[in-house]
Protein backbone atom coordinates (compact mmCIF):
# COMPACT_ATOMS: atom_id res chain seq x y z
CA UNK A 1 0.00 0.00 0.00
CA UNK A 2 1.72 2.82 -1.27
CA UNK A 3 -0.56 4.92 -3.12
CA UNK A 4 -3.08 7.68 -2.21
CA UNK A 5 -5.86 5.59 -3.76
CA UNK A 6 -5.00 2.54 -2.01
CA UNK A 7 -5.00 4.27 1.67
CA UNK A 8 -8.31 5.80 0.84
CA UNK A 9 -9.48 2.11 -0.08
CA UNK A 10 -8.06 0.75 2.94
CA UNK A 11 -9.61 3.25 5.19
CA UNK A 12 -13.55 2.89 2.95
CA UNK A 13 -12.90 -1.30 3.62
CA UNK A 14 -12.68 -1.00 7.51
CA UNK A 15 -14.97 1.78 7.51
CA UNK A 16 -12.98 3.88 9.32
CA UNK A 17 -13.39 7.84 8.33
CA UNK A 18 -10.75 9.78 6.54
CA UNK A 19 -9.35 12.32 8.50
CA UNK A 20 -11.21 10.95 11.76
CA UNK A 21 -9.62 10.86 15.23
CA UNK A 22 -8.07 7.16 16.40
CA UNK A 23 -9.09 7.82 19.60
CA UNK A 24 -12.82 7.96 18.75
CA UNK A 25 -12.23 4.81 17.06
CA UNK A 26 -14.19 1.46 18.73
CA UNK A 27 -12.47 -1.51 19.31
CA UNK A 28 -14.19 -3.54 16.37
CA UNK A 29 -11.75 -0.73 14.20
CA UNK A 30 -8.97 -0.90 16.12
CA UNK A 31 -8.69 -4.79 15.97
CA UNK A 32 -9.23 -4.80 12.01
CA UNK A 33 -6.44 -2.17 11.58
CA UNK A 34 -4.28 -4.29 13.55
CA UNK A 35 -5.66 -7.15 11.20
CA UNK A 36 -4.89 -5.04 8.07
CA UNK A 37 -1.02 -3.74 9.53
CA UNK A 38 0.02 -7.56 9.82
CA UNK A 39 -0.89 -8.38 6.33
CA UNK A 40 0.82 -5.47 4.80
CA UNK A 41 3.90 -6.49 7.44
CA UNK A 42 3.73 -3.07 8.31
CA UNK A 43 6.26 -2.11 11.76
CA UNK A 44 5.75 0.98 13.67
CA UNK A 45 9.30 3.15 14.01
CA UNK A 46 11.04 1.46 16.95
CA UNK A 47 11.32 4.66 19.30
CA UNK A 48 7.64 5.09 19.26
CA UNK A 49 5.42 5.94 22.48
CA UNK A 50 2.32 4.17 20.59
CA UNK A 51 0.45 1.54 19.64
CA UNK A 52 0.95 -0.05 16.32
CA UNK A 53 -2.31 0.58 15.56
CA UNK A 54 -2.32 4.03 15.98
CA UNK A 55 1.25 4.39 13.94
CA UNK A 56 -1.05 2.68 11.06
CA UNK A 57 -4.38 4.61 11.77
CA UNK A 58 -1.79 7.60 10.96
CA UNK A 59 -0.25 5.89 8.02
CA UNK A 60 -3.25 5.35 5.97
CA UNK A 61 -4.81 8.99 7.06
CA UNK A 62 -1.48 11.05 6.12
CA UNK A 63 -0.88 8.87 3.02
CA UNK A 64 -5.31 9.21 2.26
CA UNK A 65 -5.47 12.77 2.35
Amino acid sequence: MTSKSDARETLERLQIPLGGDFHALRWDKITALLKEAKRVKYRRPKDAFGSMARYFHDLLQRRAS
